[in-house]
């Protein structure tokens, strides 16, 4: 269900090489601090975010930044996790057509998800040279949030992924989201994939419609 999806980025953000629990001041001077590194990663990407800048920024130390976040995948991962739960906030908010094929809806969403990662390229790059560092949990978090964005897209928050079909339509959204951030590829074109995944993924042949 959503709320174990979000429990578990929750966790990924907030536990990444952390070895205590943070008091409320600390967690707010750390989301002042985490609000620095995304606003470098979105102008600058990956090479753009180095601790020492993101402390000189933010008005602290370099050993602040590690004690928080412990390293520059962790803090990154952390903004990312971030992402993901806003994204996945803005998605559970969209107007559903009850009327449209499960296809069709699952298909416009992850379309949508394409167009918001684009409004941040700079921030899913780095994003996605984190999530390969081996530093953090990596790819874990994301398996419950693919299956999150389809019931979302479902607007079905008891749907089941039994055959996989989410776990691998991420797989086709991972490898999109690196096309966005790695190549000049068009948009349009990554949308057409994602949304040309979905339909063969998630439509229903018809010899087996009721």
């Amino acid at each position: 269900m959503i709320d174990d999806t979000a429990a578990l980025l929750r966790e990924s953000r907030d536990s990444l090489r952390v070895i205590r629990e943070f008091g409320p001041a600390e967690r707010a001077r750390r989301a002042e601090i985490a609000a620095v590194a995304r606003a470098m990663a979105s102008r600058h990407g990956y090479k753009g975010v180095t601790i020492r800048a993101v402390a000189a920024e933010a008005g602290t130390t370099p050993v602040t930044v590690y004690r928080y976040f412990g390293s520059k995948d962790g803090l990154i991962q952390h903004l990312m996790a971030d992402w993901a739960l806003d994204t996945l906030d803005r998605l559970t908010r969209l107007p559903a057509d009850p009327g449209a094929e499960p296809a069709d809806r699952i298909a416009a969403a992850f379309s949508q998800f394409i167009d918001w990662a684009a409004e941040d390229r700079n921030l899913l790059q780095a994003g996605m040279n984190s999530v390969h560092s081996g530093d953090g949990p990596g790819i874990r978090v994301w398996r419950p949030l693919f299956t999150e964005l389809v019931r979302a897209a479902l607007a079905d928050p008891g749907w089941t992924d039994d055959h996989d079909r989410a776990l691998v339509l991420g797989h086709v959204l991972t490898t999109c989201l690196l096309d966005l951030t790695t190549n000049p590829a068009s948009i349009t074109d990554i949308r057409h994939t994602i949304a040309r995944a979905a339909h063969l993924l998630f439509t229903t042949p018809p010899n087996c419609r009721p």
